[in-house]
């Protein structure tokens, strides 16, 4: 309990009925349950009640004291006036209406005395007050347009977000049984995908099984197709080179050795190419 930490139960219980007592005026005060919640709720009640009262009081004194005030200063306006023989009647209507708007004014600006120099003051404070209010309006003001500014730029992002959503919503109806249509092919692709790799784990392990030649495989045969027609690239320029020395006298002797030569690496490359078809046919 709020400003209650260092006050026995038995100590707030009796502070409560007292303050019960004052307050019903010497009446009997009516019964209440006595438990703890219910003498925290009246203790703090009691002190907000007590602060008010103390508050009240405050102001209380000071209106008296200013009224002490105004009272005082007013004997001296009557003397003022008496001394120069006015009186309220002797002032024409005008006056009258001048010195209530005085009056009006003291109260209104909270001046302790009718002098000038308290007016001047009091309109000085509040003319400053209306120069940090004005001050204070225009920042508002400017802060009130930046809001506005941001909240239109906000709402046109949000009215064509809504309208590409809406856009997107129809081009999504018209685009669903296109999308459902592919939606099927891609499952159709993944379950042929897994039953193909299913297939093919299986045809490996049979290969391996059969303890077959890896040589045989595609991919091999492919390799030496590529390496065969390779080798048939080379044999052609050099069957050429070599019926260019069929074209030479035969009765010279490096021309025999050169054709020697040639007819060796033809026939070495045409058992290779024959080899190699023979490993393609089996």
């Amino acid at each position: 309990m709020t400003g209650s930490l260092n006050v026995t139960p038995e100590l707030m219980l009796h502070q409560i009925l007292v303050w019960l007592e004052q307050m019903y005026g010497g009446e009997s005060v009516p019964q209440f349950e006595l438990n703890q919640k219910t003498i925290s709720i009246l203790y703090k009640l009691m002190q907000e009640n007590q602060l008010q009262d103390k508050n009240c009081q405050l102001v209380i004194d000071d209106l008296r004291q200013k009224a002490a005030e105004y009272g005082v200063e007013a004997q001296r306006l009557s003397r003022v006036v008496k001394d120069v023989n006015l009186s309220q009647g002797c002032l024409s209507q005008s006056g009258v209406t001048s010195l209530r708007t005085l009056a009006n004014l003291a109260l209104l600006l909270d001046v302790r005395d009718a002098s000038d120099t308290s007016y001047l003051l009091a309109l000085q404070n509040l003319s400053s007050d209306l120069m940090k209010t004005a001050e204070t309006r225009k920042q508002e003001e400017t802060c009130l347009a930046e809001f506005t500014q941001k909240s239109k730029a906000a709402l046109h992002k949000y009215n064509s977000l809504l309208k590409t959503l809406h856009h997107l919503e129809e081009k999504s109806v018209t685009q669903r049984p296109e999308t459902e249509k592919r939606r099927k092919k891609v499952s159709f692709f993944i379950d042929k995908a897994k039953q193909y790799k299913g297939s093919m784990q299986k045809l490996q392990a049979e290969l391996t099984r059969v303890g077959a030649d890896p040589s045989l495989y595609h991919q091999t045969l492919v390799k030496k197709s590529e390496e065969l027609q390779a080798l048939k690239q080379k044999i052609a320029p050099l069957r050429i080179k070599l019926q260019m020395y069929y074209d030479l006298p035969p009765d010279l002797s490096q021309t025999k050795v050169k054709i020697e030569e040639l007819k060796q690496q033809v026939s070495a490359l045409e058992s290779e190419l024959t080899r190699r078809i023979d490993l393609m046919h089996l």
